[in-house]
C-alpha cells in the first residue's frame, strides 16, 4: 500500500473513531426515536409537512432538550455496562438501526409522494447500514432454523391477511372495475358452469378468454372457485399464491449460508417487496402465479434439480403467452453458469420455451390477439410494415439509440428506482455478467413495454410479479458472494430498505379499510340493489359495478363508446335493445341523458341506491 493510501485509511479510521467517541451515533439514535414518537403523537393534530410551523411549536424546546439528554444518558449507561463485553457498542448500534427504521416508517405513514419517500429512504438506510456495520452480527446466526421459520411464518401470515382484508375492502367500496376484475369473475363463472373461459365483457362479444391470453394455468384455481364462487375468492387466492413463493426463498437463503436471523432478513426482502405487494392490492390477474412458480424454478436451478426444472418451466409457460421470456432468460443464466455441471439443461429449457412462445403466438395470431397485443405493448417500436416480433427486432438492431432512449426516460428511471430501492440496488452488485440475464425481463417487460404502455412501468399493476422475483434472487446470490461479515451487513440493510419502502404502500392502503368501516351500510345497500338483478338477465353495467354482478353469461361494460353524443349531450345509446338491464353510475356525467333515452326507448326504472347506482330494465 502506498504512503498516500496509508494516510487516507488512517484518516478515515481516525474520523470514524472521533465520530464514535463523541457518541454521535448514540445521539442520532435518540433523535430518530423521539422524532418518530413525535410524528405518532402530534401528526394528527398538526401535519409535519403541511402544517410544519404548528408542528414545531407543539414541541417545546425545553422538552426537546431534556428528553434528548435523558435518552443519551440511558444509552451511555448501557454502553458503560457493556464495556467489557465482546461488542460494547451493541446498544448504540441497535438503537441507531431500529431508530432510523422506526423514524422512516412513521415519516412515511400513508405517504404517496415518491420524492419524499426517496429522500427519507436515502437518509435512513444509510444510518441503518452504518449501524449494522459497526455491530457484531454473528450472534444473530445462533437463532435455531425452526424458530426462524416460525418468525417468518408469523410475519408472512400477518402481511398476507392484511393484503386480503385491504383487497376485499377495495372491492367492496367499488374500487375494482371490469378490467380486470370483471373479466376474470365472468370467466371463472363460465369455467365453473361448463369449463369454458367465455366472456362477454372483455371485447363486448362472446369469446373465450384463452383466445386473448394463453393462461391455461387458471384451471388450477377452478376447484377452489367452485367451492367458494365470487370475486373475493380470486383476490384472496392471489395474495396466497404470491406469498407462497416465500417457501423456496427460505430454502435458497439457507443453501447460500444465511442462518438464524439472517434467514428472517432475507425472507423479509420477499415479504415486503413492493413489486410483489403492490399488484396484490390491484385486481386479480393470472400473473400472480409467477412469483411462486419462478421462485421454485430458481430453487431447482440453484440446486441442479433437472426434473423440477422442466416441470416448473412448463407450468410457468402456461401462465401467459409472454411468460416464456422468463424461462428463456433463466435458461440462458443457467447455461452460462460455468460452475454448474448440468447447465446444458438451461439451454434446452430456453429453446423449448422459445419454441412454445412461437407456437402460442401463432395460435393467438389466428384470433387477431397477437397483433393487438404487439401493437399495444410495443407501440413505440412498430411502424409501417415493420410489425411483429421480427419487425421489432429489426427496429431495435438498426436504431439502438432510439431503443436506449425508451429505457432512460423520466418515467422509466423512476420505475427503476422503485424496483431497486427495496433491494438496496444489490442486483447490480456483481461482476458475474451472466446474472444480468435475470434482469433482462425487467428491461423488456417493464422499461421497454412501459415506454409506450405506461401500465407496465408503474408499481401497482401486475407487470412486476415476475420481474421482482428475479431481482430478489439476484440480490440473494450477490449477497452470498460477499465476505461473511459484509453478507450479514447487507442482509440487515436490505431488510431495512424493503421494510421502509413497503411501509408507505401498506399504510396508504389502510384508507380502503377505513372507507368501508365508515360507510359500511351505504355499500351494503348498493350490493343488495345490484344482487337483486336476476342471475340469468343480460346486463350492461358501469365499470365499477360490473365485477359485483359479473357471475352471469351476459354482462357487458357500459363505456363512453356506447353513447352517441352531440355537443356533450347523450342523444342515443348504441345497441340499446340488446340488453335487459342497464346499471348506471349516478355520478357519471352521461347518466342524466342516458335515463331520458332509456325511458323513451321502452325501459323502466327498476331500483336505485342513494346517489350511487341507478338501474333500469326493459319494460314488459
Amino acid at each position: 500500500m502506498s504512503e498516500d493510501n496509508k494516510v487516507s485509511v488512517k484518516n478515515g479510521s481516525t474520523a470514524a473513531m472521533l465520530f464514535r467517541s463523541f457518541g454521535l451515533p448514540r445521539l442520532i439514535a435518540v433523535f430518530f426515536w423521539f422524532a418518530g414518537i413525535d410524528l405518532i403523537v402530534l401528526n394528527k393534530q398538526n401535519n409535519a409537512l403541511y402544517n410544519w410551523q404548528a408542528f414545531i411549536e407543539s414541541v417545546p424546546v425545553y422538552l426537546f432538550v431534556i428528553r434528548t439528554l435523558l435518552g443519551f444518558a440511558a444509552l451511555t449507561l448501557l454502553r458503560f455496562l457493556l464495556r467489557k463485553t465482546k461488542n460494547p457498542e451493541a446498544g448504540d448500534s441497535a438503537a441507531l438501526f431500529t431508530g432510523s427504521v422506526f423514524f422512516a416508517c412513521t415519516a412515511l405513514f400513508g405517504c404517496s409522494d415518491f420524492y419524499f419517500i426517496l429522500g427519507v429512504f436515502a437518509v435512513c438506510t444509510v444510518f441503518a447500514a452504518y449501524a449494522a456495520g459497526r455491530s457484531d452480527l454473528s450472534l444473530f446466526e445462533k437463532l435455531p432454523f425452526k424458530v426462524s421459520v416460525i418468525v417468518i411464518a408469523v410475519i408472512a401470515v400477518f402481511v398476507t391477511a392484511f393484503v386480503c382484508v385491504v383487497s376485499w375492502c377495495r372491492h367492496m367500496t367499488y374500487n375494482t372495475a371490469c378490467f380486470d376484475m370483471g373479466i376474470f369473475t365472468q370467466m371463472f363463472h363460465s369455467m365453473r358452469t361448463d369449463l369454458t373461459t367465455n366472456t362477454t365483457c372483455e371485447r363486448d362479444f362472446l369469446l373465450p378468454h384463452l383466445n386473448i391470453h394463453a393462461s391455461y394455468i387458471l384451471y388450477v384455481l377452478l376447484p377452489f372457485y367452485a367451492l367458494f364462487p365470487g370475486p373475493v375468492t380470486l383476490l384472496i387466492a392471489q395474495a396466497l399464491i404470491s406469498m407462497s413463493g416465500l417457501i423456496p426463498v427460505v430454502l435458497i437463503a439457507k443453501k447460500h449460508g444465511f442462518n438464524g436471523l439472517f434467514t428472517v432478513f432475507i425472507s423479509a426482502v420477499y415479504i415486503f417487496n413492493s413489486g410483489l405487494l403492490a399488484p396484490c392490492f390491484f385486481h386479480f390477474h393470472e400473473n400472480c402465479f409467477l412469483p411462486a412458480l419462478l421462485m421454485w424454478l430458481l430453487f431447482a436451478v440453484d440446486t441442479g434439480k433437472v426434473i423440477p426444472l422442466y416441470i416448473l418451466s412448463a407450468l410457468t409457460c402456461l401462465v401467459k403467452e409472454d411468460a416464456p421470456l422468463y424461462i428463456i432468460c433463466i435458461g440462458l443464466f443457467y447455461l452460462a453458469d460455468e460452475k454448474s455441471r448440468k447447465r446444458i439443461h438451461g439451454g434446452i429449457t430456453a429453446l423449448l420455451a422459445l419454441a412454445y412462445f412461437v407456437f402460442i403466438m401463432k395460435r393467438l395470431e389466428a384470433t387477431g390477439s397477437a397483433d393487438m397485443m404487439i401493437g399495444q405493448r410495443f407501440s413505440n417500436l412498430v411502424f409501417g410494415n415493420n410489425t411483429g416480433f421480427t419487425g421489432i427486432l429489426r427496429n431495435v438492431l438498426t436504431n439502438p439509440s432510439y431503443f436506449f432512449s425508451l429505457l432512460f426516460s423520466q418515467s422509466s428511471l423512476i420505475f427503476l428506482l422503485r424496483m431497486m430501492m427495496p433491494l438496496l440496488f444489490l442486483p447490480f452488485a456483481t461482476v458475474k455478467i451472466h446474472r444480468y440475464f435475470l434482469m433482462l425481463p425487467m428491461v423488456i417487460m417493464n422499461l421497454v413495454i412501459g415506454s409506450g404502455y405506461h401500465y407496465a412501468a408503474e408499481m401497482g399493476f401486475h407487470y412486476t410479479f415476475g420481474t421482482a422475483v428475479l431481482l430478489i434472487f439476484m440480490t440473494v446470490l450477490n449477497c452470498s458472494d460477499m465476505k461473511k461479515e459484509n453478507r450479514r451487513i447487507a442482509a440487515a440493510a436490505v431488510m431495512a430498505a424493503a421494510l421502509i419502502t413497503a411501509f408507505p404502500l401498506l399504510t396508504e392502503n389502510l384508507s380502503y379499510i377505513k372507507e368501508y368501516q365508515n360507510n359500511k351500510e351505504h355499500y351494503q345497500r348498493i350490493e343488495a340493489t345490484l344482487t337483486s338483478i336476476p342471475a340469468d338477465a343480460t346486463v350492461i353495467a358501469a365499470p365499477r359495478y360490473l365485477p359485483h354482478i359479473a357471475e352471469r353469461s351476459g354482462i357487458y361494460q357500459l363505456s363512453e363508446e356506447d353513447y352517441v353524443t352531440v355537443n356533450g349531450n347523450v342523444t342515443a345509446i348504441k345497441d340499446m335493445s340488446n340488453f335487459e338491464y342497464f346499471v348506471l353510475d349516478a355520478k357519471d356525467g352521461n347518466t342524466q341523458g342516458a335515463v331520458a333515452i332509456l325511458e323513451s326507448g321502452g325501459f323502466e326504472f327498476y331500483a336505485e341506491s342513494g346517489d350511487s347506482v341507478l338501474i333500469y330494465r326493459k319494460a314488459g
